[in-house]
């Protein structure tokens, strides 16, 4: 069994979700190879993309900007990256899921279902002339009657972007924007229905594996139904094996990959969030999981060989970018030297 202990299931996720022996390749070839990556905190997002694909800040910038990467609710009801190919296909899978789960918010919020359309309609409209900001997309809706105040203004874009009326646009300096959808995401539909549920399973488990059928339901929001249907759909093209009576899923083992190797990942990274069964293999003696709820800022996470080392912040932006580590144990020589490496890999890319 040792070819499946913490360690061994630790290292093939960092290899698989592409942060180990990682060629050099464009952001969105990084992003489309994962599928979707969590990306409500950009400026960490970004970083995430670029420790997969070599590229410096400005790469992603501008992949983000010309819409190869787009940014929208997608999978679980929060923001993602995915390449522009593939998100039509996945909103038409996931997008059904989210309103339904978002009902009695939206009831709570008083947007009944004519009031949603009307509010959609107006978006699209809106940014058919161009990308807008959100305060000017506030305006529009207001102008039309439509209110915006508290938390409205949020969940009717959400709408707006599950309906495929709007995605991410490119930044107006620190602002995002909204543009319109088939503006920046190409026609067709490459899979439906159940092929969907597959394609999103084997890709799931050919990068993320080994995982369990619950990591997957976790990762993707599909009902466990569905995702056990898209499993079921995959599976002969992956492997699997028992472990604390679960059964775990993967396309390949990874080769061991010399270490210590020492990454600075953020707090909703892939190699975080994909999980919530196999989590645990993040786990060491000296640092438990989850990341902790740290007023001073240390909240992502430090991985040495694809386990927790400890926890880092960054102090400053841009070019005065510098990283801060608060270590859970004493380190040696070659782990310092790691380290070191790690920390110099992020600044250098938040300083291009």
């Amino acid at each position: 069994m040792a070819r499946f202990s913490d360690d061994a299931i630790a290292r093939a996720h960092m290899v698989g979700l592409g942060v180990w022996a990682s060629p050099p390749s464009a952001p969105d070839a990084a992003v489309r190879r994962l599928v979707a990556m969590q990306a409500q905190e950009h400026r960490y997002a970004r970083w995430s993309v670029g420790q997969r694909s070599s590229t410096r800040a400005s790469d992603v910038d501008a992949a983000f900007d010309a819409g190869a990467i787009l940014r929208t609710h997608v999978l679980r009801p929060t923001w993602h990256f995915a390449a522009n190919d593939d998100l039509r296909w996945l909103l038409a899978l996931t997008g059904p899921i989210l309103e339904r789960r978002n009902a009695r918010r939206d009831q709570e919020l008083e947007l009944d279902g004519r009031t949603r359309r009307r509010a959609i309609d107006v978006i699209a409209d809106a940014v058919r002339a161009g990308p807008l900001t959100r305060r000017e997309l506030v305006d529009a809706l207001e102008q039309r009657g439509i209110g915006t105040d508290g938390q409205r203004i949020a969940h009717l874009l959400f709408h707006a972007e599950l309906h495929a009326a709007v995605c991410s646009g490119p930044m107006r300096g620190k602002a995002h924007t909204y543009a319109a959808f088939d503006a920046r995401v190409p026609p067709g539909l490459a899979h439906e229905g159940e092929g969907a549920r597959a394609e999103l399973a084997r890709r799931y488990f050919a990068t993320r594996g080994p995982a369990t059928l619950r990591d997957f339901a976790w990762w993707s929001g599909l009902p466990m139904g569905d995702a056990r249907a898209g499993l079921a759909a995959a599976q002969c093209d992956l492997s699997s094996f028992e472990r604390d009576d679960a059964t775990y899923w993967f396309a390949d083992v990874a080769k061991r990959v010399k270490g210590p190797r020492v990454d600075l990942v953020q707090c909703y990274d892939e190699t975080i969030i994909s999980y919530t069964q196999s989590r645990d293999v993040l786990q060491t003696d000296d640092v438990e999981f989850p990341v902790p709820r740290s007023i001073d800022g240390f909240v992502h996470v430090l991985l040495c060989d694809g386990r927790l080392l400890g926890h880092w912040r960054v102090v400053g932006a841009g070019a005065g970018a510098a990283v801060e580590t608060r270590l859970a144990r004493e380190i040696d020589d070659r782990e310092r030297t790691a380290l070191d490496a790690a920390v110099g890999r992020y600044e250098q890319f938040a300083r291009t």
